[in-house]
C-alpha cells in the first residue's frame, strides 16, 4: 500500500494493542515505525530507477526484518521515553510494549503490501521471490479513510481508552474484510474471462486504481496477449485489446542479454511484452513493457518498463534505460475511470 496508508496502519494497530500502556504518544510511534520499511526507497534517489526495482520492498519488506530491527527499535524508544520522564520508575511492561509495537507495526508493513500487485520478497535476504496477492490496488481511499476514522476517535477520546480501543479494531476488522472482498471480486473475474474466451489462455486479473470493483485482465496464449477491463458492478462482455507475440525478436536479442532486462523480468515476475518500433534510418527503438501494470486509453498493454535503440544488425546503440508513460490523473481520466467502473456517465458530460 501507498505510505500513507501504512503509516495510518502503524497507527491503528498501536491505538488497538497500545494506547492504554503507552499513552496517545503510541500512535505517532505507529505510524513512523510503519514509515521504516519503505526508506528503501531511497535506494532510487541516489542510484536510479534499477536499484528501486532491486531494492525497494526487499529486505526491509522481509518478514525477518520486524523482529530483530524492532528490538533494536524498541529498545532506543525505551531509553527515549526514560530521558523524558526520568523521575519514572522503570517498568519492564514499558519495555515490552515498545517492543510489541515496533515489531507488530514492522510486520503489518510488508504483510499488507503483499495483497498487491508489485511484489514484496518476504523471505529476503534467503529469497528474492515476490510474492503478490492481486487483491487490491495501491491506493484505496475507502482503505486509508476506515483508518482515519478510527484514529480520529482516538485523538477526540483523550481518556477514554476503551473507545479508542474499540474503534481501531473495528477499523482493522473492516480492511480485513475489504481485502477479502477485493481478492475474491479478483478470482471472480477471473472466472468470467475464462468463461468469455472463446480459446483456451492464462488469465490473470489486477486490480485498478482507488477501488476493488474494476479489473483489469490479462489472457496470455502462445500467440497473442489479450488486455480487457471488468466492472462486477457493470458486468458486460469484455472488449479485447490483442497483441501478437512470436517469441522474442530478433532486434532485441541484445537488449534481452542485458542486466537491466534481467532485473525487469525478475521485477515484472516475468510478465514482460517485447515491441519493436523501426526508424526511418535503419535503426529500431526495442521496448520490454511489464504487463502486470497498464490503464485503458492507449496504455491497456503497460505503462512502464525499459527501451533502447539498436541499428540494423540488432546492435545496441543507447540504453537500456527505464521509461514510464503513466496516464494522467486528470478530470477525463476520472471520468472514465468512473464509467468503467459503475457503467452510465459521469455527471453532466457523456
Amino acid at each position: 500500500m501507498d505510505t500513507v496508508t501504512q503509516m495510518l496502519f502503524g497507527a491503528t494497530v498501536a491505538q488497538v494493542g497500545f494506547r492504554r500502556r503507552l499513552g496517545r504518544k503510541a500512535l505517532a510511534a505507529g505510524a513512523l515505525i510503519a514509515l521504516v520499511p519503505d526508506l528503501d526507497v531511497a535506494a532510487g534517489w541516489f542510484a536510479g530507477p534499477f536499484a528501486n526495482w532491486v531494492h525497494h520492498r526487499g529486505v526491509t519488506h522481509s518478514l525477518l526484518f520486524g523482529p530483530t530491527i524492532g528490538l533494536l527499535l524498541a529498545f532506543g524508544l525505551w531509553l527515549w521515553w526514560r530521558r523524558r520522564e526520568p523521575d519514572r520508575r522503570p517498568d519492564p511492561q514499558v519495555l515490552q510494549a515498545w517492543v510489541w509495537l515496533t515489531v507488530a507495526a514492522l510486520i503489518t508493513h510488508p504483510i499488507i503490501d503483499v495483497f498487491t500487485s508489485y511484489g514484496t520478497q518476504l523471505l529476503a535476504p534467503f529469497s528474492r521471490h515476490r510474492f503478490a496477492i492481486d487483491a487490491m490496488p495501491i491506493i484505496d481511499p475507502v482503505y486509508s479513510l476506515a483508518l482515519v476514522a478510527a484514529l480520529v476517535v482516538g485523538i477526540v477520546a483523550k481518556r477514554r481508552v476503551l473507545a479508542a480501543q474499540v474503534s481501531a479494531a473495528l477499523a482493522l476488522l473492516f480492511i480485513t474484510g475489504w481485502t477479502l472482498l477485493g481478492w475474491s471480486v479478483n478470482e471472480r473475474v477471473e472466472a468470467v474471462a475464462k468463461q468469455q474466451l472463446s480459446t483456451p489462455a492464462e488469465v490473470t486479473a489486477y486490480p485498478t486504481l482507488f477501488q476493488p470493483w474494476l479489473r483489469r485482465v490479462v489472457a496470455e496464449t502462445p500467440d497473442a496477449v489479450r488486455v480487457g477491463f471488468y466492472s462486477v458492478l457493470d458486468p458486460r462482455q469484455i472488449a479485447w485489446a490483442e497483441f501478437p507475440r512470436n517469441g522474442l525478436p530478433p532486434e532485441a536479442r541484445a537488449v534481452a542479454e542485458t542486466e537491466q532486462a534481467a532485473i525487469l523480468r525478475w521485477f515484472a515476475m516475468d510478465n514482460v511484452f517485447w515491441q519493436v518500433e523501426p526508424a526511418a534510418d535503419g535503426t529500431a527503438t526495442v521496448r520490454a513493457l511489464d504487463y502486470r501494470y497498464g490503464m485503458f486509453g492507449g496504455t491497456e498493454l503497460g505503462f512502464w518498463g525499459i527501451r533502447a535503440v539498436v541499428d540494423a544488425s540488432g546492435r545496441l546503440l543507447e540504453g537500456p534505460e527505464v521509461f514510464s508513460r503513466r496516464p494522467q490523473a486528470d478530470e477525463a481520466g476520472l471520468r472514465t475511470l468512473w464509467i468503467k467502473v459503475f457503467g452510465g456517465t459521469f455527471g453532466p458530460h457523456q
